[in-house]
């Protein structure tokens, strides 16, 4: 075998290309038969191809000992062609029926070689869930891309959901550890950090029409009616400035990256947990001021007359409400208010109990109230359902809490009071009032809980003291709240049911942050920085899809428990000579495990893409 230069010409241009080759007399005369393209070459000299082609027909002939003699990269380069030519072979040989006929040979066992082996099984598990949903269709025929356009994208759906990371770590792992590209084969029969960006890209150009597509599907397949909406923010933060992206603002950051600037994701799902739609605001947006928008989003996406809005405090203002009723909306939220007047006339006795999912006894009471609303000028009064809520493991939580406020809290005193004995401790009354103002601030609650007194003469304190008041306002209330709703709710445990569903929408910013890898983002430029929310926004329909279908299984996996249970399944290529010193090469999927086979069948998927392929390596 050789390499052998080719020139080609484009336009007025001429490159070259190589080609490995071999010597063959065809009807007497010597012909150059063409093994495979190897491309320009551009990282190995001219005087290297000889050892190259040499190193090349050494595997060919079963000579696979890495980093003998020769050189490294050669070596490195050499066994890549090698994996590229067993694949182009595979490819061309037909996968064979599980029930074959018999097929037996005469080998020598000692040449066994176990060439290869990567991961199949949730390639294989969430390319049969793309199918079901149509995806890859819609791409092509409603939207008009192109196979490669439409691989490479699949490519990057696959990557975000099972191998989430960067671009680059992300390329690595389809190349190297995954059989995806046995799956999707785009043109250049390989992935690399800049196809999977723009895939990224693409998508996001199309996100409206793919969102509006993928909800619409997952409603249909389940028959789905959706009769609530669940809405709420999140932000994840930047690794980086993102100086030039306008929504990455400073804000205030629940993991406490409050040095980083980061972007807000607002999510629109049902009931299930299923994804309608997703916006993206500033890293400092409020809440509340998102309210309008999301609205609008839900009188779209829910086929109900009246949609039904569930949110958390943070977004629950009372314009808001009011906002919702005039756009011919129902909510159900946590209310802001204290509601003094229904804690008054509250009696422990009428608390109705039941369980919660963790089996913890919840105490509900349900009250009536009313709201005022304009619309078209006029004020209409609506009845409003109140519910109160207690539990014993929110009130242990928040006694907990409490009470490492107040420690803190008090420590915070005594540090005061310890100035007034120190030489040059400022002792003046400004000061100190001044610095009793700053633990109140850095406390709030806790002053309400507290008497000080600070004595003084002449301006200058010469004693603190305070008392604790054990039976506070503060504490009182914790492990108590109040849910109010303008629907006609009348039972205690299924109104508190309802508002939890909106744990559903928590927990897909769980997964989107933690098991596809949302957060940080590394990328700078806007369009970039939203692809990349958008490609984990995408992948999670395909999750939310697959996790439903598999709860009527009784399999409660979250999604990274599912990846790793897949990910047993293997791909392997193997080779083995036989008596006629032909090399077989043998490509077959390992058997699904049980836990695996579980899945599938839950799913109602094949268990394998294919059971065995063969052929002969005869070059």
């Amino acid at each position: 075998m050789f390499i052998k230069s080719v020139s080609n010409k484009k336009g007025s241009a001429t490159y070259i290309t190589y080609r490995l080759v071999r010597s063959q007399r065809v009807h007497g005369v010597p012909r150059h038969i063409n093994i495979m393209e190897l491309g320009s070459l551009p990282n190995i000299p001219k005087e290297k191809h000889a050892e190259l082609a040499h190193r090349i027909e050494k595997f060919i002939n079963g000579d696979i000992l890495l980093f003998d003699q020769s050189d490294n990269k050669i070596e490195q380069w050499a066994y890549h062609f090698y994996k590229i030519l067993l694949k182009k072979k595979l490819d061309k040989a037909g996968p064979e029926e599980k029930d074959s006929k018999r097929d037996f040979q005469t080998v020598d066992f000692n040449s066994f070689e176990a060439l290869d082996s990567k991961e199949i099984g949730g390639e294989w598990l969430c390319k049969q869930a793309i199918e079901q949903l149509g995806l890859k269709n819609f791409l092509s025929g409603k939207l008009g891309w192109g196979h490669n356009q439409v691989s490479v994208s699949m490519l990057a759906l696959l990557g975000r959901l099972l191998y989430p990371g960067s671009e680059s770590r992300t390329a690595r792992c389809l190349n190297e550890n995954s059989a995806a590209l046995e799956l999707y084969s785009p043109d250049s029969k390989s992935i690399d950090r800049n196809r999977l960006q723009q895939a990224s890209v693409n998508l996001y150009k199309s996100k409206a029409e793919i969102e509006t597509y993928l909800s619409n599907k997952i409603s249909d397949i389940y028959e789905i009616d959706s009769k609530f909406i669940l809405y709420d923010l999140t932000n994840t933060h930047f690794e980086g400035q993102a100086k030039n992206y306008e929504k990455a603002k400073f804000g205030r950051n629940k993991q406490k990256r409050n040095d980083c600037r980061q972007v807000t994701l607002g999510l629109l799902t049902d009931e299930h947990g299923f994804c309608k739609q997703s916006r993206y605001y500033a890293g400092n947006v409020s809440e509340p001021e998102t309210f309008a928008q999301v609205v609008a989003d839900a009188k779209l996406h829910c086929k109900h007359k009246r949609p039904i809005i569930i949110m958390d405090a943070g977004i629950a203002t009372e314009d808001n409400i009011k906002y919702c009723l005039s756009e011919g909306c129902d909510y159900i939220c946590v209310s802001r208010s204290a509601h003094k007047e229904i804690r008054a006339k509250l009696d422990k006795e009428e608390l109705k109990g039941f369980k919660n999912k963790s089996g913890d006894e919840v105490r509900a009471q349900l009250f009536t109230g009313q709201i005022e609303h304009e619309k078209e000028g006029e004020i209409y009064t609506v009845d409003e359902k109140i519910l109160y809520v207690e539990t014993d493991a929110k009130k242990g939580k928040e006694q907990g809490m409490f009470e490492q406020k107040r420690q803190r809290f008090e420590k915070g005193l005594e540090d005061i009071k310890s100035s007034l004995t120190k030489p040059r401790g400022n002792k003046t009354l400004e000061k100190i009032h001044q610095r009793i103002g700053r633990l109140k601030e850095k406390y709030p609650g806790m002053a309400a809980a507290y008497k000080i007194k600070v004595s003084h003469k002449k301006e200058m304190v010469f004693q603190i003291t305070y008392t604790y008041d054990e039976n506070n306002a503060k504490l009182e209330k914790t492990g108590s709240y109040f849910i109010r709703t303008s629907i006609a709710a009348e039972n205690e445990e299924l109104f508190w049911k309802l508002y939890r569903t909106l744990g559903e929408i928590e927990n897909t910013f769980r997964i989107l942050k933690s098991d596809l890898d949302m957060r940080p983002i590394f990328h700078q430029k806007g369009e970039n920085i939203e692809a990349h929310l958008n490609l984990a926004v995408l992948a999670y329909f395909i999750v939310s899809f697959i996790r439903h279908k598999l709860k009527y299984a009784d399999i409660h996996h979250c999604w990274d428990e599912i990846s790793r249970i897949m990910k047993t399944q293997k791909c392997n290529t193997d080779t083995i000579i036989d008596k006629n010193e032909k090399k077989i090469l043998i490509k077959r999927c390992t058997r699904p495990a049980m836990n695996v086979t579980q899945i599938y069948k839950a799913m109602g998927y094949k268990t394998m893409p294919y059971y065995r392929k063969k052929t002969y390596l005869d070059y």
